[in-house]
């Protein structure tokens, strides 16, 4: 035991002695370079990757990168000023090291509240640019010839850099893009009901949705400044060559643009630019003064058509509006979390300042100093020079490698901006301006390779799922960990859900149903009770978002244990593929809409604290109330009876009663299991579509930087529908008898409008009943 005791003691004295040493210093030094190298490289290669995944393990290394770049940078290049070690090559791995932190300027916030971390990253950069001119000149007279020019080159390249860098960033600071650009935008939208003569336009106005004729939705322009009556105003000029607008675009007669001959390329470089232009017009709703409504004159059935008739006009290719929408988001993440090349600006410098930094490294890489380079073990007064294992210098080899990852992510970043959307959208609006490129095949070809190729997909393209009942028997090693948890959803979470793919069954279900209802949502109650699904014994005393969802997923999941325990039906659902669709887009839809319920209860238009409460006291019942039963059959079995129960006999577990009341209702009500899957599938595709408009603007732009999710897309393009704040009522929607009572007297007071101007009366509305 002393053996190991001293031996211990030995090693630990002897590591203290080797870390105080010179080579132990310049093996921290080698060590800390390489750290700095990969924190650069997690932050340039997956920042982008951050929106269309949702890891946690990629996000926690996003975040440590992002926070400790610049303190390790700046430990790195403080330790290479040690008066016990003296290398010249320092002053290379501080220059690249000083480029490298410069060429991570892609990253701007980690989450949405980072507002202000770009603006101290510039000034941390423009602190190191100055401390490696000392440290340049600290090292001059040790430095060989070629050295000295290049890293002077690189020195003066990195100030360029930076200038360039503040200048992107005061063109395109959020702050900007939420006040003047969102002030141009809103005026040239206001200014939309008056046309270029200066009149209003008659109604019923000769716009086409399919293609975008009067519709001026701003793409880019030239902005004009003056003062009006003594306002500062800065608008953009309607129907000049120098503003490119939607219907521009789209009525555009070159072949890179002009539909011919079912050109799918075509339509998507139009369709790209439309994005654009919608990504203008939801940024609105990130203002302050415009966060809770948007109203612009006269637009609202305008709107609605644009994504009825427009968008989703095409019943074989719904898919165009989650394309449309997934890039408009694309644009959004990037303004929030990314730095963003302007179309407004040229990449010329940009260009120059790139090619000039690659011809300085590779120069240096292949110098004839550094090719030649032959360091010493031991320098003078006894500091190490150079750490030379075998004969191998193995500073030599950080040295280039330094160059090559620098080289590499340098290439990569340019060709990323090249590629980029905002790229695209720049050149098509140069091809629309500039006649003379129309047509001509030097023009177009490259633009065609431009546009072909994309850097990076939009979003995750998963949902979540959560269903109450069959987390009602936790696994015993869930409810371990739950103790070690101090915020119990977080870890539930991870526990308790899962992720599916969204197919494009799932996608269309919702779209069709955005377009059967011509853009009028609504809780599908009053459908339902026309079709004769419900009647007013189901439905007495109206809903909030969080009770209906909560109700109708528990009566899904009980329909769900029936069909799995009829064995014909079962065989039968695997053999009908429409009974099968139908009962996936409902299982799927109804998992969905729990997970947003419980786990992301702010992107629902319902107090968050009752969301969550509602959610965590109905699965505490589940556990209590289905605690002794062993398989689904007899989850349905206890729960049917629960559901012949009267209206609120059992008030401590009221959701989990409304719901099998629900349930037993359907399953009495319509026999055939076909035609019960399509009524849920209806229902939870109507749904989504209620749930999602609110005036939660910051908390879907939050949940972008984590992969982002599918009510953000849904929210999104009602938003182009005009529907911008939600559907319910703050209290909740009162019941049908309400309703009904309210429709009454509304039809009999038009009945005697009518009748009095001797208008025929309407015959009544024949109800539709399941049986």
């Amino acid at each position: 035991m002393d053996q190991i005791v001293a031996s211990a003691r030995n090693a630990t004295q002897s590591g203290k002695q080797f870390a105080s040493s010179s080579v132990g210093q310049l093996a921290r030094i080698e060590v800390l370079v390489t750290v700095c190298c990969l924190l650069v490289g997690v932050l340039v290669l997956s920042n982008s990757r951050r929106r269309h995944n949702s890891s946690g393990l990629l996000r926690l290394f996003v975040w440590g990168a992002f926070m400790l770049n610049y303190p390790v940078i700046s430990y790195t290049i403080g330790l290479m000023q040690s008066p016990s070690i003296r290398n010249e090559l320092f002053v290379v791995w501080a220059c690249f090291l000083l480029l490298l932190l410069g060429s991570a300027d892609t990253m701007t916030a980690f989450n949405f509240d980072d507002s202000s971390q770009q603006t101290r990253s510039m000034m941390n950069q423009a602190i190191h640019v100055v401390y490696l001119l000392f440290l340049v000149l600290y090292y001059k007279a040790q430095l060989r010839g070629v050295f000295v020019v290049s890293l002077f080159l690189l020195w003066s390249l990195s100030v360029v850099r930076l200038g360039l860098r503040v200048k992107a960033y005061l063109s395109t600071n959020r702050s900007r893009g939420l006040i003047r650009d969102n002030q141009v935008v809103h005026e040239y939208m206001e200014g939309e009901w008056v046309n270029s003569a200066g009149l209003r336009p008659r109604s019923g106005s000769s716009y086409d949705p399919r293609t975008m004729k009067e519709y001026i939705y701003l793409i880019d322009g030239k902005e004009d400044e003056k003062v009006r009556y003594g306002e500062h105003v800065i608008e953009v000029p309607y129907r000049v060559p120098e503003t490119v607008d939607v219907e521009k675009v789209f009525q555009c007669e070159g072949k890179l643009l002009r539909l011919s001959g079912g050109d799918r390329g075509a339509a998507r470089r139009r369709d790209l630019c439309l994005s654009f232009a919608l990504f203008k017009m939801l940024r609105l709703r990130f203002a302050v003064d415009h966060v809770g409504n948007i109203d612009f004159h006269f637009q609202s059935k305008k709107c609605r058509d644009f994504v009825v008739k427009g968008l989703l006009a095409d019943d074989q290719d719904l898919d165009r509006a989650f394309r449309v929408v997934e890039a408009e988001l694309g644009f959004l993440f990037d303004f929030f979390y990314a730095r963003y090349p302007s179309i407004k600006d040229s990449l010329a410098p940009d260009l120059a300042v790139y090619a000039a930094i690659l011809t300085t490294s590779l120069f240096t890489l292949f110098s004839p100093d550094l090719l030649q380079y032959s360091g010493r073990q031991q320098g003078d007064g006894g500091t190490a020079a150079n750490i030379v294992i075998h004969g191998f210098n193995l500073d030599l080899l950080i040295t280039r490698l330094v160059i090559v990852w620098y080289i590499f992510l340098e290439s990569y970043q340019f060709m990323a901006f090249i590629f980029s959307d905002w790229h695209k959208v720049k050149m098509l609006c140069r091809y629309v301006r500039n006649e003379s490129w129309q047509n001509k095949v030097l023009v177009e070809v490259p633009l065609k390779v431009l546009c072909y190729f994309n850097v990076t997909r939009y979003w995750k393209g998963t949902i979540g799922q959560y269903f109450i009942l069959d987390n009602a028997h936790p696994h015993w090693i869930k409810t371990f960990l739950s103790w070690f948890s101090i915020e119990a959803q977080a870890l539930d979470a991870w526990l308790m859900t899962r992720s599916v793919r969204l197919t494009p069954e799932l996608r269309r279900a919702v779209l069709r149903e955005l377009k059967n209802c011509d853009g009028e949502i609504t809780d599908g109650r009053m459908r339902m009770y026309r079709q004769g699904v419900i009647d007013l014994d189901i439905d007495k005393t109206g809903y909030t978002y969080a009770s209906y969802i909560l109700e109708w997923h528990v009566a899904t999941s009980i329909c769900n244990y029936k069909l799995g325990m009829e064995k014909n039906a079962a065989a039968a659902a695997a053999a009908d593929g429409e009974l099968a669709r139908h009962h996936e887009v409902a299982m799927k839809l109804s998992g969905y809409c729990a997970y947003l319920l419980a786990f992301r209860p702010e992107l629902i238009p319902n107090k968050t604290c009752t969301s969550t409460s509602y959610t965590r006291g109905t699965l505490k019942n589940a556990r209590e109330f289905l605690a002794k039963c062993k398989s689904d059959e007899d989850k349905y079995n206890k729960l049917i009876d629960l559901g012949s129960s009267a209206h609120m006999e059992h008030p401590e577990v009221l959701f989990l009663c409304e719901g099998s009341r629900i349930a037993r209702y359907l399953i009495n009500r319509i026999v055939d299991a076909g035609d019960l899957w399509l009524m849920l599938a209806t229902f939870w595709a109507n749904m989504i579509l209620y749930i999602s408009p609110s005036d939660r603007a910051v908390a879907h732009a939050s949940r972008m930087a984590t992969g982002g999710e599918f009510i953000t897309i849904i929210w999104a393009l009602l938003t182009h529908a005009h529907v911008v704040g939600q559907i319910g009522k703050p209290g909740g929607n009162p019941g049908l008898h309400t309703l009904l009572d309210k429709e009454k007297k509304e039809r009999m007071t038009e009945r005697s409008s009518n009748k009095s101007r001797g208008i025929p009366v309407p015959k009544r509305v024949k109800i539709r009943r399941y049986m």
